[in-house]
């Protein structure tokens, strides 16, 4: 399953050790994480703007990102990121992975399937509705 991560799923992947990854594949199958180059875009800004720790966490997630992820391009209309993750989400029906609490709230009223984490570990916050 692919899922689009977004920046704050990225930066808690290198803030912290996150596990229970195989159960959430046994739930889903195999999961391949796309980093939307909008989300690079978007950490690239928080490395320039934010403190030291902020930025060096961003620089890191920019660099797992870009060499664990796949990264794609997704036709843009809109500069509001979260707006391309969910619009990308619905048309391609994959999942997207954020720690983004608003931004979950939206993919769940969008029936659109959640990856998050809470307490260090991967958990799928909703299921699709048939």
């Amino acid at each position: 399953m692919d899922v689009l991560c977004d920046s704050s799923f990225l930066m808690a992947m290198v803030s912290s050790s996150i596990s229970c990854q195989d159960r959430v594949e046994y739930e889903l199958g195999p999961l391949k994480f796309i980093v939307p180059s909008s989300v690079v875009d978007e950490l690239k800004g928080i490395k320039k703007k934010g403190g030291p720790k902020r930025s060096k966490i961003a620089e890191m997630a920019i660099e797992i990102g870009t060499i664990n992820f796949e990264i794609k391009n997704f036709e843009e209309y809109t500069r509001n990121v979260d707006e391309l993750l969910i619009e990308n989400a619905k048309k391609n029906r994959c999942a997207v992975a954020t720690l983004d609490h608003n931004l979950l709230n939206r993919l769940i009223a969008s029936d659109v399937l959640v990856i998050t984490l809470s307490n260090n570990r991967m958990i799928v916050a909703n299921r699709y509705r048939p």
